[in-house]
């Protein structure tokens, strides 16, 4: 059992001091302060906390702990009261809940737990090339071999520590290393000899407390658009529920079936290009898919198996993560985790929502020992019941995009939260 950091309070407030600024007003001033380190403060700081920071290095002030995954195959390991952590469960800043879970079994024979008060760093995925996913488990918690676990010592406490990881986030990027199939990774050794700065225990202490204020205010934002989502998908269930004069079809008869991949990864002229290629954990979260983390050029896309996909094709995931989807915005192409849909005889948005309704059809035609997959070819025979008319169609897809209107808006005010936690972070740590 991998022992929990203690628990912190709550906050007040704080103010500002630019202790550091580098102007001296006279030349004995300046002489006075020669060889003073004036970084060793951050421009943003509560007024009665003079000290300087310390140096220290990652390793001084936590351990790293490695998870597991328990085989797929074996019942017994899931569907019991032990979340599991994975990179799909990793969106949030805290975790409470996840998408998986194991048995006691399955946490005995394959995985690792972290106590309740640590902390969770993602070091292999895609997501890796975009952000640094780090989070708080605010109940135990179990986690793959793609995340560490992180349990700080008594020089810090685990929400600073996560702060710390956040406000680095762009130098910890400069760190991510290429596994050869798209994804991303972070060096365990790399990280642990970071160098941190960090203020005495009872600084940090009021530091975390101010930035989970902004931490609530997301984490409500974020529960507003859960809600949203879940009224949208209780009306779009309802309104897709088949009709005696509607008829039944095939995917293949009201979509094309597109396959994806991923260009070699050592070979730098085939990335970087202009042309978005997205993967699993890019899409799902909202309706449109606009930008993916990484882009490929023409090169990339002529010496791989991705194919090049118009703007409006419906990006499905069917490999580890199956049945999220997205409408791409642009043309794009993917890696070898979809099955996109490219409707030819309904409107593309209709389809979009259509195949959300058969998620748990995507899920009972998965198979595979390493990772769930499903085929373009089960994937071409799930039945649907679709109007006959294309004016039905629209009467069924106006609500829905309604909702999914409001969902943006709400979207976009967290957006504004999260730019603001971005603020604070580049100026309170250093």
């Amino acid at each position: 059992m991998i022992m929990a950091a203690d628990k912190q309070d709550k906050v007040l407030n704080f103010s500002i001091e630019r202790e550091q600024s580098g102007a001296c007003s006279s030349s004995a001033e300046c002489e006075k302060n020669q060889g003073k380190n004036f970084l060793n403060v951050p421009n943003l700081r509560f007024p009665e906390f003079k000290d300087d920071w310390n140096d220290y290095h990652l390793r001084d002030l936590c351990t790293f702990h490695s998870g597991g995954t328990p085989s797929i195959d074996n019942a017994e390991y899931w569907e019991g009261e032990i979340p599991f952590v994975s990179a799909v469960a990793m969106h949030n800043t805290h975790i409470e809940k996840t998408p998986l879970t194991l048995t006691e079994k399955g946490l005995r024979d394959g995985s690792k737990q972290l106590e309740a008060g640590n902390l969770l760093l993602l070091v292999r995925g895609s997501m890796l090339w975009n952000k640094i996913p780090i989070c708080y488990n605010d109940v135990d918690v179990a986690f793959n071999q793609d995340v560490k676990g992180i349990v700080p010592n008594s020089k810090t406490t685990s929400l600073f520590l996560l702060n710390w990881i956040q406000s680095h986030e762009n130098r910890i990027k400069y760190m991510v290393t290429g596994t050869g199939i798209g994804a991303g990774k972070l060096d365990s050794e790399d990280l642990l000899a970071l160098n941190v700065k960090l203020p005495s225990l009872i600084e940090q202490k009021k530091i975390e407390k101010f930035l989970s204020l902004i931490d609530e205010r997301i984490e409500t934002q974020i529960r507003i658009i859960e809600e949203l989502k879940l009224f949208r998908d209780t009306l779009m269930f309802k309104l897709l529920s088949p009709r005696k004069n509607w008829e039944h079809v095939c995917i293949h008869d009201v979509a094309m079936v597109v396959g994806g991949g991923t260009p070699d990864t050592n070979v730098k002229e085939y990335w970087d290009g202009n042309i978005q290629w997205f993967t699993p954990s890019e899409i799902g979260k909202e309706k449109y898919a606009i930008a993916s983390e990484r882009t490929i050029s023409q090169a990339g896309l002529d010496n791989s198996s991705a194919k090049l996909l118009p703007a409006n094709t419906i990006l499905l995931s069917t490999r580890a993560t199956i049945g999220e989807c997205s409408i791409a915005k642009q043309e794009c192409c993917t890696n070898q985790g979809f099955q996109s849909l490219i409707a030819t005889t309904v409107t593309p948005e209709f389809l979009y929502y259509l195949i959300q309704t058969k998620k748990r059809d995507l899920l009972s035609k998965a198979s595979g020992s390493t990772f769930s997959e499903i085929s373009a070819n089960e994937v071409r025979k799930i039945r649907v019941c679709i109007p006959t008319t294309a004016k039905e169609q629209e009467a069924i897809v106006q609500p829905l995009s309604a909702y999914d209107e409001k969902i943006e808006t709400e979207c976009k005010i967290l957006q504004l939260y999260k730019r603001q936690k971005q603020f604070l972070l580049s100026q309170m740590f250093i």
